[in-house]
């Protein structure tokens, strides 16, 4: 009997053995990525066209890669088996490369999952020092892309004026040090233009906070600190300070040029279009160029629309609705887009938002000389209202945020938890307008035409 339980214990610890080798395998198959080319049916388009995939899978899950490979129904079997040689070779030869590329470090290959490891394989191999010109080309597109065309337009600039400043397109990431840093802000101060023009005064803190913005972005798509990846080692801007930004000229002007403006007799036509565009933006508080030309047609006396200068940046996606007050009723008729698409006809008339928004903008020089102000500018409309709302007519300033439609810092945290009351805001542009009309002003009676 013991002789028999002796030779059973054996068996147990042979068999408890054999089941951890088992489980050791067995795991080290799970977490061991594999892969394998593949069609899918419902990936066929109308041509009897289909992209090749590659399918990668870590344990119990997969994800497919996309080749670019373009094949057709005859270059498969019927059970969508590749058959035509060139394209399994050239699988073979993608999935070597992913094979290649795991097994450079396959410790660091175990502990990842499918989805991670697919961002490893796809990321491009940067080498031992990535091209910061060519990366943020790239970031430029992709801003373009979201739609993001005005932040776009400055990052081009930007990056335009590093390649004029290194002398050629391309710079490795690990030329920027401090140093490098404070030689481009001495370059861009050099440039013509720099002491005096308006466009350049913040020149230097905007293109090295472009910079700086794109030199993180690179960090973070590189660099993965858990895995021990560190592909863009400095630092610079821990010790490099911006530069700070020179004082602009205020854009916001008093109310009683305001009333002026609104007040003014008709002239030419762009000169009409400058003023009453001017006034449409105050009683809409401050809407741009870019909103007057893409808003959506009215609905029960509210322009309900998304700001585009934001509406990518938010998760409300900048969405506000303003009422249209009775003082513009008819400057919106006359402007009222006929195909009821849209809010106002400016489309109609203009390619673009920038064309409309340059037109205003021509109109405003000389509405400004009649009111006396010097270089007036659209914006001007919404600075304006801003100050006016704040100092005279003494709005929260939490209300004026929500107006324009900015984010409060100190109040992100609160504003998830709070529903939008358009109300507020439109009390307080009925206050607004109702103190410029109290105002008593002259107006010049000719017009330049």
């Amino acid at each position: 009997m013991g002789s028999l339980f002796f030779l059973t214990a054996k068996k147990w610890v042979f068999l408890c053995f054999c089941c951890g080798i088992i489980y050791k395998l067995f795991t080290k198959l799970l977490v061991m990525p594999s892969f394998k080319a593949v069609v899918l049916s419902h990936h066929f388009k109308q041509d009897g066209t289909a992209r090749i995939k590659i399918r990668v899978t870590v344990g119990l899950k997969s994800r497919y890669i996309d080749t670019g490979l373009m094949i057709t129904r005859a270059d498969v079997t019927k059970d969508l088996k590749i058959k035509t040689q060139a394209f399994v070779d050239k699988s073979e030869d993608i999935i070597r490369a992913y094979r290649d590329k795991c097994n450079k470090d396959t410790y660091r290959i175990g502990a990842m999952d499918v989805d991670k490891l697919i961002d490893y394989l796809t990321k491009e191999d940067p080498g031992e020092d990535p091209d910061f010109i060519k990366f943020s080309r790239a970031e430029i597109e992709r801003l373009r892309d979201a739609g993001r065309k005005g932040v776009a337009k400055n990052y081009f600039t930007a990056i335009n004026t590093l390649e004029r400043y290194i002398g050629s397109k391309q710079l490795p990431v690990s030329m920027i040090t401090v140093k490098f840093l404070r030689d481009f802000e001495a370059f861009i101060r050099d440039q013509p233009g720099s002491g005096n023009n308006k466009g350049m005064t913040r020149a230097p803190s905007l293109y090295l906070g472009i910079v700086r913005a794109l030199h993180n972005k690179m960090k973070q798509y590189y660099n993965d600190e858990d895995e021990d990846i560190v592909t863009v080692k400095l630092s610079p801007f821990v010790r490099y300070k911006l530069p700070a930004e020179k004082a602009t000229r205020k854009r916001a002007i008093e109310a009683a040029i305001v009333k002026k403006i609104w007040e003014l007799p008709d002239g030419s036509a762009r000169y009409n279009l400058a003023k009453d565009c001017f006034v449409l933006s105050f009683c809409l508080i401050g809407m741009n160029s870019a909103d007057l030309y893409y808003c959506p047609a009215p609905v029960s006396g509210y322009l309900t629309y998304k700001r585009r200068k934001t509406s990518t940046r938010r998760k409300d996606e900048a969405l506000i609705s303003v009422k249209i007050q009775p003082e513009i009723e008819a400057l919106m008729i006359k402007y009222k887009d006929p195909t009821g698409e849209r809010a106002f006809n400016f489309y109609r008339n203009y390619v673009n938002y920038e064309g409309l928004n340059k037109s205003i903008n021509k109109g405003l020089k000389d509405v400004g000389k009649v009111v006396k102000v010097d270089d007036l500018e659209y914006y001007a409309a919404r600075h304006s209202w801003a100050t006016i709302a704040l100092n005279k007519v003494r709005i929260d300033k939490y209300t004026v945020h929500a107006a324009l439609n900015h984010v409060d810092d100190g109040m992100k945290v609160t504003d998830i938890y709070l529903d939008k009351d358009w109300s507020l805001i439109n009390d307080a542009n009925r206050k607004v307008i109702d103190y410029i009309k109290k105002l008593t002003v002259s107006v010049r009676k000719i017009v330049p035409h």
